[in-house]
């Protein structure tokens, strides 16, 4: 008996062991979401906020947050830092080190400083599976859900309160933190209504802003969910940004989406069948977006200075720079000012050739190219975000820019076995000598 009692028990303990261990699992799934969410919440809302500095240098708020919630997690042992991404980062520091050293009178030690914290959270990762990367998106799209329904709700709201009122909370918040630019496109006027200005969302910093985030939010709907509100909430919100920024990234990433599978066929049907009502009912202004076109010849519009403007500025560079400058930069966080008649460009790839050189534009690219290997994000997904932030940023050091790619793009990286041939061939030698009985699987850990 006592026998018979003991076996029981063991038998009893082995059988609730798996299922202790998939509770833990999915407590610890669920609280690196969470995290996760966190991390995007603070990219998405609160990059209007700034800090400032002494001298009259001033970053998003968002760092705050965003470092915090970062440092807690690699302290407490739940981050990992990526072996093959580390090397590259650690000659990116170097180059844009000597950048600073060999530039002392035209580098800042802020914009050196957040260039580097904000590319370190590139080396940082935590293995996940397919669904653990699903509930991320999940968390992605209705952030950008809930904003783009503050977007659509902000025109309305603008024949009863003041636009200018409303998207500056109506002064709560001291203007040391909540600074007004008029100069920045968060006030932009429709051209086709002149009364109108175009949405924001409330929370970020212009029109362009929430018409970017929008179409990557399009975009990871199509591919991975293709709900229909959340297709016509979005579609909605990217519209009324009356900008043409996500435009440039719809026009890339679809070819590239149905190259990749052509799930998205109906999908995409849908969303253009939804955008044509809004422009035959004149609901939406179609000319606001068609007339944007000319903004290539015009040497003062955004789509020049996107564009355009940074080629001309490069041919410029190249003809006058010293050799000094070319190899290895000009300082960091000191723009180029061209000689021409054109508007200067803030371009985020021209900026890495201008201040870190040429060698320091190849470290770069070759880190990029070694923290989006063995992405869980979408291939279509992936050339929207880098496309806008290479021809549509304007600031190497965007902590909330950076931040969004990290957690959608380097942050969750597929297992090795899933991507190396040699792992998956051994992974299905393993699995056939399993099901003949020859080889006992362990069962899933927390490791």
């Amino acid at each position: 008996m006592t026998t018979t009692s003991h076996s029981s028990e063991s038998n009893r303990f082995a059988a609730d062991a798996p299922a202790e261990s998939n509770r833990l699992t999915s407590a610890y799934d669920r609280w690196s979401s969470r995290a996760d969410t966190a991390l995007l919440a603070s990219a998405l809302f609160i990059q209007r906020f700034t800090l400032n500095f002494p001298g009259g240098k001033s970053v998003s708020l968002s760092i705050l947050p965003i470092t915090l919630i970062f440092g807690y997690r690699f302290v407490a042992n739940r981050l990992l830092i990526q072996y093959d991404r580390l090397p590259w980062f650690l000659l990116l520091a170097l180059f844009s080190t000597t950048s600073l050293l060999l530039n002392l009178d035209n580098s800042t030690l802020t914009s050196y400083s957040i260039f580097l914290l904000g590319f370190s959270f590139f080396t940082l990762i935590r293995p996940s599976s397919r669904h653990q990367y699903k509930r991320t998106l999940h968390s992605f799209q209705l952030l950008v859900f809930i904003i783009s329904g503050f977007a659509i709700l902000q025109v309305p709201a603008q024949l009863v309160v003041d636009p200018q009122k409303l998207i500056m909370f109506f002064g709560i918040f001291p203007d040391a933190l909540l600074p007004y630019h008029p100069r920045v496109n968060t006030m932009g006027i429709i051209s086709s209504t002149g009364e109108f200005v175009k949405s924001n969302g409330i929370f970020l910093a212009e029109a362009s802003t929430l018409s970017g985030i929008t179409a990557v939010a399009i975009l990871i709907e199509v591919l991975e969910f293709s709900r229909p509100w959340y297709l016509i909430v979005l579609s909605s919100g990217f519209l009324v940004a009356y900008s043409g920024t996500g435009v440039a990234i719809l026009l890339v990433s679809f070819p590239v989406a149905f190259l990749v599978t052509r799930r998205v066929q109906l999908p995409v049907l849908l969303v253009c069948l939804f955008a044509a009502a809004l422009f035959a009912m004149g609901i939406i202004h179609l000319s606001a977006f068609t007339g944007r076109v000319g903004e290539f010849q015009d040497t003062n519009s955004s789509g020049f200075v996107r564009y355009v403007s940074p080629f001309w500025m490069a041919a410029e560079y190249f003809d006058t720079a010293s050799l000094s400058g070319l190899l290895f930069g000009n300082g960091l966080g000191h723009g180029f000012a061209p000689r021409g008649f054109y508007t200067a460009s803030g371009n985020t790839w021209f900026n890495v050739v201008y201040e870190y050189g040429l060698i320091g534009a190849f470290v770069f690219a070759c880190f990029l190219h070694s923290s989006f290997r063995r992405s869980w994000c979408p291939a279509p997904v992936i050339v929207g975000i880098v496309g806008n932030y290479l021809f549509n940023g304007n600031s190497l050091g965007d902590v909330a820019g950076l931040t969004i790619i990290v957690v959608l793009c380097t942050f969750r990286p597929r297992p090795v076995f899933q991507t190396s041939p040699l792992g998956k061939r051994q992974r299905q030698s393993v699995m056939e000598r399993a099901s003949q009985g020859s080889v006992a699987l362990d069962p899933p850990s927390l490791a």
